[in-house]
């Protein structure tokens, strides 16, 4: 109480009520893996695990796809497709997107390395490592390690996720199954797995068979590809197809689509010289009146090596064509000519003139038109940087235009090809099936963030269809899904991943790997009650250092017993009553002795009757007599 000494009239309010227990998110996956990028504000991200909230997030810091860059079709001897090789396989890319597809909100990107590094077991650790220490994840994930060398360092680096899960006891691992694209009657993939993935911390993972075909499509053209037949001669298209003049049409373009786009990235011939002189003009940092009469000089050389272009070798008419109409003075150049006119307005008429007489046009008198009368240096300095921005503008326009319009017509002519051609269309659509084929851990990730926001973390996230989803690569009957869902000789579970008709290609299964485990066999047990011990463990700090006396205890009771009725009252603990489906014992000669309170220990326990999905709904029919 108080000590009063003044007379007067005070205000105490009285705490009744027990602190709150708030509630951590619980799918918030780290996806580990290879980026195409992995750099913010010039400052590298890799094997620095960022939040992100959506793909825009993703681009700016990590890329987009790699692209499949060269790829070898291998034909068998009947012509059908046989092997495919892609010079680029990433699977973390693609993953996020089916995360993000299938309900998630929110996730970290742990990049190990960038496209074209080598993918190793060791660069995989890292990435893990610095997970360690983040504490929002609550799923792990690495589908980049279906592309390790040999599977059982596949396996040894999901073991240590596993690992890594029991040692934190806040997340679980989502694992894919090495060479999951493979039919059992080929390859006993599933065995392997089993065999591979080992004994210790299962509860702590889910698995998931088979791999799923996105609808997702990768990019790559006719150039990209190269056709060998069954003993590994190369095939020119051209000489097995009866009309080849679109393939002749198509090959001229992708060379003049080079050529353009090489004289585009240096029309002054010298690598990098042109966009660096646009940047130093944009940023203000022309000194001198004579370095500013030097671009002057620098357009006209551009203008000039545009003109001459046109002679330069190109094969495809339209192409040819196209070109010829950005080059034209009285069409495209003109604006870029026209341009000039801004910088001294009195020139208006010298400037239209030279576009319909270009090559009697000398740019290089212009250079007067920096001289501006009545100015001192510093102001004509000045001006001319906002004359010439305007003028490098122009210019880079013509020439982004040149090499997006020749791309332009290489890809429709790549298209006439796939249309008119039967046997480059399979090539085609089997490659683009081979690149939609991922390991699952990404699309599931965000189911479980999904069926978290839309029915609870006690919802098991199962019976769910996938998103950008076409089909599971292999489809599984009743049978085959026996022995994946129920292991009897080590009880290791894996969920499986059906096509149903009318329903789409849904989850069909909600065990961890502990699947003879009657308290940690289902996924959502799994991961309810890591949410609760996480919240818990996060809203009792209070009490660190609070007096170990039956106030605290009661309080704590009262928070931790409020907290759990409501869950009790959403459906995620099984009971008639608050005290069928919990317990909270804290006290002296209850959870804790005489050494404990010495010892400063506050010893709290929990139980709970988590509810647990009917995975199997059994009808039992039979006749009824007559009564009446």
């Amino acid at each position: 109480m108080a000590d009063y000494k003044t007379p007067g009239v005070y205000v105490e309010e009285i705490s009744t009520l027990p602190p709150s227990v708030a509630a951590v998110a619980t799918a918030i996956p780290a996806f580990i893996g290879y980026t195409e990028k992995a750099s913010r504000n010039g400052k590298s991200l890799k094997n620095i695990p960022t939040h992100i909230s959506s793909m825009l997030d993703f681009h700016q810091m990590y890329g987009a796809s790699s692209g499949l860059g060269d790829i070898t079709v291998t034909l068998n001897s009947d012509n059908s497709v046989g092997k495919i090789d892609s010079q680029y396989t990433y699977y973390l890319y693609d993953s996020v997107r089916l995360f993000f597809a299938n309900g998630g909100g929110e996730c970290y990107i742990a990049s190990v390395g960038l496209f074209g590094d080598e993918i190793t077991a060791d660069a995989l650790a890292s990435g893990l490592s610095a997970v360690e220490k983040e504490d929002h994840p609550t799923i792990l994930l690495s589908p980049d390690a279906m592309l390790l060398e040999k599977q059982d360092q596949a396996y040894s680096f999901q073991q240590a996720m596993l690992a890594q899960c029991n040692s934190l006891q806040d997340r679980v691992a989502v694992l894919d199954v090495f060479n999951g694209n493979i039919d059992r009657a080929d390859k006993d993939v599933i065995l392997d797995f089993r065999n591979g993935i080992g004994i210790n911390f299962l509860k702590y993972g889910a698995a998931y068979y088979p791999w799923i075909m996105s609808t997702f499509s990768a990019n790559f053209g006719f150039e990209d590809v190269k056709i060998l037949d069954a003993e590994g001669e190369e095939v020119n298209l051209e000489d097995i197809v009866s009309d080849p003049s679109p393939i002749i049409n198509l090959k001229a373009a992708i060379e003049d689509v080079k050529s353009v786009s090489d004289f585009v990235n240096n029309p002054n011939g010298e690598e990098g010289n042109f966009s660096e002189s646009f940047y130093k003009i944009s940023a203000d940092k022309i000194g001198s009146l004579d370095e500013a009469s030097t671009y002057i000089t620098f357009i006209k050389t551009a203008i000039d090596k545009i003109l001459e272009f046109k002679g330069s070798g190109l094969k495809n008419n339209l192409i040819i064509n196209e070109l010829n109409v950005k080059t034209n003075p009285s069409s495209t150049l003109s604006t870029l000519l026209k341009a000039l006119a801004s910088v001294d307005g009195s020139l208006a008429t010298g400037i239209i003139n030279a576009e319909s007489d270009y090559e009697n046009y000398d740019l290089a008198n212009s250079i007067d038109l920096l001289m501006y009368d009545g100015l001192d240096d510093d102001q004509k300095v000045k001006k001319s940087v906002s004359a010439l921005k305007t003028l490098f503008e122009s210019l880079m326009n013509i020439l982004i235009s040149m090499k997006k319009d020749s791309s332009a017509i290489k890809e429709n002519l790549d298209k006439i090809v796939y249309n008119t051609n039967d046997f480059y269309k399979n090539i085609v659509n089997e490659i683009q099936k081979s690149a939609s084929l991922v390991p699952p851990s990404g699309a599931i990730a965000g189911v479980y963030s999904q069926v978290d926001s839309d029915r609870g973390v006690w919802k098991a996230p199962a019976n769910v269809s996938l998103s950008s989803t076409s089909s599971p690569c292999l489809k599984l009957d009743n049978k085959q899904q026996e022995d994946l869902n129920v292991d009897v000789t080590a009880g290791k579970s894996i969920n499986a991943i059906r096509p149903f008709t009318g329903k789409g290609t849904l989850v069909w299964g909600a065990r961890t790997l502990a699947g003879n485990d009657n308290e940690w066999r289902y996924v959502s047990v799994r991961r309810f009650f890591n949410m609760v011990e996480k919240s818990l463990k996060l809203s009792t700090n209070w009490a660190v250092f609070e007096p170990n006396d039956v106030n605290t205890w009661t309080r704590v009771k009262g928070m931790i017993e409020n907290y759990l009725t409501n869950l009790w009252k959403q459906g995620a603990l099984a009971g008639a009553t608050p005290d069928a489906a919990f317990f909270v014992n804290i006290g002296l000669g209850t959870t804790m002795s005489q050494v404990d309170i010495l010892e400063g220990r506050m010893n709290i326990e929990i139980g709970m009757a988590v509810v647990r999905p009917a995975e199997f709904i059994v009808l039992k029919f039979s006749h009824k007599l007559q009564e009446s």
